[in-house]
């Protein structure tokens, strides 16, 4: 294999290249953009986000581009940096599920920012986040399963080539010079999973919109590696996974998306925990006496990500299939607010965790559940989930993710987010800039 038909330089072509994006595929980016825009002004004062912009706010030179729910302007790849943290905190974006990739929160903040610097086109902010989302996803798809399993975060590992991507087809970059920022991708791959349940997730994203950003930067500075040779980029995807599948990279390019299969969370935690939290709202309904044993089935997969048995706060519940389990039979839901610090330590909820087992079935698909609780009055109710709501089997609608950005931004940014909602579903007759300014107002200067 040569230099010129290795697989970043054909996705780089890809990336940096003419699009005529299919409606189905626009749709789909349009649905990313207004999930992941309305989740970090929702979060523009959650914690992680307080800290990162107290740090950058002292690092900054500069004020070029802007934060979602916020008054500061930074440099653009620290506003990605602030954006991508937010996007990510409450762990309620979209996943491509063959991937565990959460492609949104580093790639729509890369194009959100560089677009606004260049004054960029909805239709070319769109374009952009397609080619971002596309590329993250089939990077994760080229590393094989094995390099999830050996613990990397995929949205911090592959996510830093979609947002290069994005960062790199607003700033105007050609395909030679795209691999070459690649290969810098290469080099700060980052992002593990031991960070679940702590304010380092949402971390990787912001670093991989940051990163990228800032390879496209110097590149346009003229400051670039020289891009990996066939042999370097074969050792690299070997040595990021024990199975790489480097021809799923580029495998059906421009013809089968995997941005169609982005999918969006109707629960602020862990996707592969959704069908369990569907089980138990359906159970729910059903259950009149006290429960004394709650039985969840699910693939292994679920006690990898979600086994934590005793969540200490709402971050480490995000990432406990006990507490799931709980809150779906409790309260119906599973939004911010039942992967708080005040709720995971409720007496009723701890209470109801400790009597849910987990049994694991490979047999079972990672958007499939079934629950079985038994009563006190000897009945035992059992439900099947075989496909979570928001899976591409059960999307969420355009009425659907339309409520969950406005209950997102309301607080924050009031009736403009209405207008918001309506821009994203209406990009290419916007400018991003204006986006922007929309998605700061009523925030005091």
């Amino acid at each position: 294999m040569t230099r010129t038909h290795s697989v970043l330089a054909r996705l780089a072509g890809f990336a940096v290249g003419s699009l005529d994006l299919p409606e189905d595929v626009a749709d789909a980016g349009r649905r990313t953009l207004l999930n992941a825009l309305a989740l970090a002004v929702g979060a523009a004062r959650h914690p992680a986000v307080e800290a990162a912009c107290e740090v950058v706010s002292r690092l900054t030179r500069r004020p070029e581009a802007s934060i979602p729910g916020r008054s500061l302007r930074v440099e653009a790849e620290w506003a990605a940096f602030v954006t991508g943290i937010a996007v990510h905190a409450e762990d309620y974006d979209d996943t491509h599920l063959a991937t565990v990739v959460h492609p949104g929160a580093p790639v729509v903040p890369a194009a959100l920012a560089v677009g606004e610097v260049y004054g960029s086109s909805g239709r070319e902010l769109l374009e952009a986040v397609v080619v971002g989302v596309e590329v993250a996803c089939r990077m994760g798809l080229g590393l094989g399963p094995g390099h999830f399993d050996r613990g990397w975060h995929l949205t911090g590992s592959t996510g830093r080539y979609g947002a290069a991507a994005a960062a790199a087809r607003l700033a105007g970059l050609d395909t030679a010079t795209l691999v070459r920022v690649w290969a810098r991708s290469a080099a700060e791959t980052a992002g593990i999973q031991a960070a679940f349940g702590t304010m380092t997730k949402p971390y990787h994203p912001g670093k991989a919109a940051y990163d990228g950003i800032l390879a496209v930067r110097d590149a346009l500075d003229g400051r670039c590696p020289a891009p990996l040779t066939a042999e370097q980029e074969a050792t690299m995807f070997h040595a990021l996974g024990p199975d790489p599948e480097p021809p799923r990279v580029t495998s059906e390019l421009g013809e089968q998306w995997e941005t169609t299969l982005n999918t969006f969370k109707p629960y602020a935690c862990g996707i592969v925990s959704h069908p369990v939290i569907d089980a138990a709202v359906e159970v729910r309904t059903r259950v009149t006496d006290g429960p004394t044993r709650i039985t969840v089935t699910v693939n292994p997969i679920v006690l990898d990500v979600m086994g934590v048995e005793e969540p200490a706060n709402g971050l480490e519940s995000k990432f406990s299939v006990y507490h799931c389990a709980a809150i779906g039979l409790l309260d119906g839901m599973g939004g911010p607010a039942q992967f708080s610090d005040e709720r995971v330590n409720s007496p009723d909820a701890t209470a109801l965790r400790r009597i849910v087992e987990v049994v694991t079935d490979p047999s079972l698909a990672r958007d499939a559940a079934r629950l079985a609780v038994d009563l006190e009055d000897g009945r035992r109710i059992e439900v099947g989930v075989d496909h979570a709501r928001g899976s591409v089997e059960r999307p969420m609608t355009d009425e659907d993710l339309a409520f969950k950005a406005h209950a997102s931004m309301q607080p924050v940014i009031g009736d403009a987010a209405r207008h918001l909602i309506d821009m994203a579903y209406s990009i290419e007759a916007c400018e991003v800039r204006d986006i922007m300014r929309l998605a700061i107002h009523g925030v005091a200067r």
